[in-house]
């Protein structure tokens, strides 16, 4: 079942962010490492290159302010199932989302991309024509895909990418899951550079504590002047010693001002750019969906004056808990409600960067992005004056404590009938060579023109086959209940997502994971998809595997 890759391995303290996959075989469980950017190993297959044609840069797509508001794109929450099409055309053009003009990879002339909002049963059939240079994929972040992983978009592990010119078309339904979601590449470092956008499960039933008068996405990124390429290459250099890429800027929904005279290069064409702007009524209760789309980047999220109250977290509907500032690391959501009780006024909202999780100071970053929280009835054009009276930053880089997190829905965790335990390093042979990520002691590279997927089935299910660079491990044809100890021996925290599941958090924490694993609370713990790893810390999560998604294989894909 389980592979467990470096995937993306931009890789310290989260360019090594280190990420869960599962890819089902029998049951197929993979740790891919890093939502970063770039994968160690897949420099040659990396995002598209800088020298193909761009288009005019006025063609550039900054989405609408009332996009973001899911309640006013006249789409019907309901029970009744439908099958939803879409069309992706991504393409390589200029664009200057901080005002700062550079090379940008975006999806039908959009960034962040187009929004997919379905209701939960719905099928979703999306085709995805690759206008690059070079191969791509489409993930869908925290979608299940019972009986359909082949569609995972996972390249190297679920399909080979898509060729330049090529298309192909995703196909499955999402009978048991509703929240937010997001999609983004899933080929080597290229989402970094744009390819990215919010996936949305509607559900009249979703069950959540707390009700809301208007729904409204919030995307957060990092943000980088050069092309993700560019950067991975410098990373896996010798002298770069581990230490990731420092982004120069942030956005929010695709958004935000960069000081100009800052800037790298100073014959780049640069405005200096706009904030994003959330226009709310007074006294209405607004249901903001975060996401966190960035590479490298935890953000530290607050609205000026105003209490978040958190409702959801990676899709499960949470029992409502108030907090002030919320932490969110790379691809973690969070639905906050807030109630627009303040005095009709112009509101700071802010995304702030902890640089505790970066290895060095970048004097362009601004780590404070901003928004604008515009009450109807104030000024419409001034910023806000507002000050951020909340606490001081965090000297750490993890989530919000877990004991505050508590599903609404209970759900216990079983007693697992099947353990692994599985340590992640960063090490190099020599100091002539770049630090790589490993998984126990394999590091991954991808296979050449074929998947783990395509692998499993022609091995008839014997699934041992795999070379020293293929870590895959297989639970017997019992396991029930699966217990994970994942062990960081890296100094900076790393997310780990699990592809294809919601786990049980059962615990994190400093320093090394007791041997054997402590006995911890089973009642009703935390469920997500994405989870932080402490700096030299461990996490414990426990996943019941689901037998719809038995290994199946489509030819057509390859």
């Amino acid at each position: 079942m389980a592979k467990l890759d470096s995937e993306k391995s931009l890789i310290r303290r989260r360019w090594k962010t280190t990420t869960v996959v599962a890819v089902i075989v029998v049951v197929v469980l993979a740790l891919v490492l890093g939502l970063a950017l770039g994968l160690r190993h897949q420099q040659a297959s990396g995002g598209g290159s800088t020298n193909s044609t761009q288009s005019n840069a006025a063609k550039f797509v900054t989405r609408n302010e009332q996009e973001w508001v899911l309640s006013g794109n006249n789409f019907t929450t309901s029970s009744m199932v439908t099958t939803r099409y879409y069309e992706f055309n991504v393409s390589q053009m200029l664009g200057a989302p901080d005002g700062y003009q550079r090379t940008m990879l975006v999806v039908n002339g959009q960034y962040p991309g187009p929004l997919i909002e379905c209701n939960t049963g719905d099928r979703l059939v999306i085709k995805v024509n690759n206008q690059l240079d070079s191969g791509t994929a489409i993930h869908w972040h925290g979608m299940f895909q019972n009986g359909t992983n082949w569609m995972d978009g996972t390249v190297g592990v679920t399909q080979c990418p898509i060729p330049p010119g090529g298309s192909f078309t995703y196909n499955f339904t999402v009978p048991n899951q509703h929240g937010t979601y997001w999609w983004h590449s899933h080929m080597g470092s290229q989402y970094a550079d744009g390819i990215v956008g919010s996936l949305i499960i509607q559900d009249p039933n979703e069950g959540l504590a707390e009700d809301y008068d208007k729904d409204v996405i919030v995307m957060l990124s990092d943000w980088y002047h050069d092309m993700s390429p560019v950067n991975t290459a410098i990373y896996l250099t010798a002298e770069a010693d581990g230490s990731e890429p420092v982004p120069e800027n942030g956005v929010i929904n695709g958004l935000n001002v960069f000081d100009c005279s800052k800037s790298a290069n100073s014959s780049v064409p640069c405005t200096g750019g706009s904030y994003a702007s959330f226009q709310v009524q007074p006294n209405k209760r607004y249901r903001f969906r975060l996401i966190n789309t960035g590479a490298f980047a935890d953000f530290n999220f607050s609205i000026d004056n105003h209490t978040l109250t958190v409702i959801e977290t990676d899709g499960i509907a949470m029992t409502p808990v108030n907090v002030t500032r919320l932490p969110i690391a790379v691809a973690q959501r969070y639905s906050v409600i807030v109630n627009t009780n303040a005095a009709v006024d112009n509101y700071w909202i802010r995304a702030v960067m902890n640089q505790h999780c970066f290895a060095y100071t970048n004097p362009a970053l601004n780590p404070d992005v901003m928004a604008v929280l515009r009450y109807q009835g104030a000024n419409s054009t001034s910023d806000p004056t507002t000050v951020d009276n909340n606490l001081v930053d965090p000297a750490t880089c993890n989530d919000l404590n877990q004991t505050m997190l508590v599903p609404h829905v209970p759900l216990d965790a079983p007693e697992p009938n099947v353990s692994y335990y599985f340590e992640v390093s960063f090490q190099t042979l020599n100091a002539a060579l770049p630090k790589l990520a490993y998984m126990n002691t394999t590091t991954w590279i991808p296979l050449n023109s074929t998947t783990t997927l395509q692998e499993a089935h022609s091995t008839t299910g014997n699934i041992t086959t795999f070379g020293q660079d293929q870590y895959v491990v297989t639970p017997p044809s019992n396991a029930s209940v699966i217990q994970i100890a994942i062990q960081s021996f890296d100094d900076g925290d790393h997310p780990f997502h699990l592809h294809g599941h919601v786990f049980w958090v059962m615990g994190t924490g400093d320093g090394y994971v007791q041997n054997p694993v402590p006995v911890f609370n089973s009642t009703n713990p935390l469920r997500r998809d994405t989870v932080t790893i402490p700096a030299y810390g461990w996490a414990v999560i426990r996943v019941q595997p689901n037998p719809a998604m038995q290994w199946q294989f489509y030819p057509e894909r390859m």
